[in-house]
């Protein structure tokens, strides 16, 4: 009789360790299947396809996370979690969290996992990227946040321009993470796909919405492609997303030839 394997089959890609904490992501073997033979042909479709699944685990000596809300999978250890609003304490703190919930969309309780032992956050096929704050401020699309460092403050941003809030494809918030530590991003794409622009007093202007995020001195809106209507027209594009200062902002490309091939009927189930 086959017994179960108590140390699953992955590899440790990435390791980051801050202080009393290490950050792991790791990959997966290839899947085993269940019983559906539709699972077998996604199976065999991702495997032909080189992907495999990820998840983040977090281990804890005597220190704290934060995650994003939903994100725990299982848990080992002596770790205790705490739920805050990010408003103060008490009722006028509840609903001030309240109010800034139901603006944003956020959800109110922002967890906290503190002690020592092991966090094993929900796993993906997509892709994580850690980055390390050193006394700076990142403005991120919402979604993009997944888990920091309990010295990072995480608040919601609401875009400085009416124009960006209103035709921006990315909603009238984003999620503002400062200070000194390390962040986890879920992202859309391998981070090697990703490219890094650096802004000396300059303009960038994107058409799409894969700009993911952008550091405190970009300012970010929405214009048209052209000043005048004629051009608007003889240059086929529309609005486009603009960025300007001097700072970094950190774009995917390869992101909008995804999203095609997942709308294509020829593409790819919702895994």
């Amino acid at each position: 009789m086959n017994t179960p394997n108590p140390s699953f089959p992955f590899t440790v890609v990435e390791s980051v360790t801050r202080g009393g904490t290490i950050f792991e992501i790791l990959e997966y073997e290839s899947l085993g299947g269940s019983e559906s033979w539709r699972v077998a042909e996604q199976i065999y479709t991702i495997d032909r396809a080189g992907m495999r699944l990820r998840q983040l685990r977090v281990r804890l000596n005597r220190d704290a996370v934060r995650t994003e809300p939903g994100a725990l999978q299982f848990l080992k250890g002596r770790i205790e979690m705490e739920s805050s609003t990010g408003a103060g304490e008490g009722w006028g703190g509840l609903m001030k969290g309240a109010l800034a919930a139901a603006r944003t969309g956020e959800t109110i309780f922002k967890p906290l996992y503190r002690g020592t032992g092991e966090l094993y956050l929900e796993p993906t096929f997509g892709h994580y990227w850690l980055r390390q704050l050193n006394g700076e401020t990142l403005y991120a699309d919402q979604g993009l946040f997944f888990c920091c460092e309990d010295s990072l403050k995480i608040d919601a941003h609401k875009v400085e321009s009416f124009s960006a809030r209103v035709a921006g494809g990315e909603g009238r918030y984003q999620t503002k993470v400062s200070g000194t530590g390390l962040v986890v991003f879920k992202i859309p794409v391998p981070p090697r796909e990703i490219l890094e622009m650096t802004l000396d007093n300059e303009t960038l202007q994107v058409d799409g919405t894969f700009a993911l995020l952008r550091t405190e001195g970009v300012h970010f809106n929405v214009e048209k492609a052209s000043t005048s209507i004629v051009g608007a027209i003889t240059s086929g594009e529309g609005l486009l997303q603009t960025f300007r200062g001097t700072g970094r902002v950190w774009i995917a490309p390869t992101q909008p030839v995804y999203q095609k091939m997942f709308g294509s009927p020829a593409g790819p189930g919702s895994l």
